[in-house]
């Protein structure tokens, strides 16, 4: 099973995606910074990254990189979540973009985009009955 990988270091939107994903019934994952995201990526194969592009430890783009590395595959969905892409995060879009399959997301979010992302890529936890 292929989990979302959601890495964001505002913890008010990393609980609300996160919680979305976990009443959706779905597999995934969650870090508040790159060194979190990576060693987390250890062991797995994910469906989809929601990744946020600037991080205090990494950039986006630079983070991306490394997670495809440590895939099993070559192709790896992300998911940028963007604030008003300002200098820096177009940079780091333009960077980004080249990469693989980049779909970007503006804040605030919308639970509908999400709902959509989610039933796209994501895989639902077998229900226990």
């Amino acid at each position: 099973m292929k989990p979302i990988l959601v890495i964001n270091d505002d913890v008010s939107l990393l609980t609300e995606i996160t919680l979305r994903l976990k009443n959706g019934g779905y597999f995934y994952l969650s870090a508040s910074n790159a060194k979190e995201a990576l060693t987390l990526a250890s062991g797995y194969d994910f469906a989809l990254v929601i990744l946020d592009l600037k991080l205090p430890d990494m950039d986006g783009d630079e983070l991306y990189q490394r997670l495809l590395k440590s895939e099993e595959h070559y192709t790896l969905p992300v998911v940028a979540l963007v604030d008003s892409l300002d200098a820096d995060e177009v940079s780091v879009v333009n960077r980004l973009l080249p990469q693989g399959v980049v779909t970007l997301l503006s804040k605030p979010v919308k639970g509908e985009w999400l709902d959509d992302l989610f039933a796209r890529y994501g895989e639902r936890r077998a229900s226990n009955g």
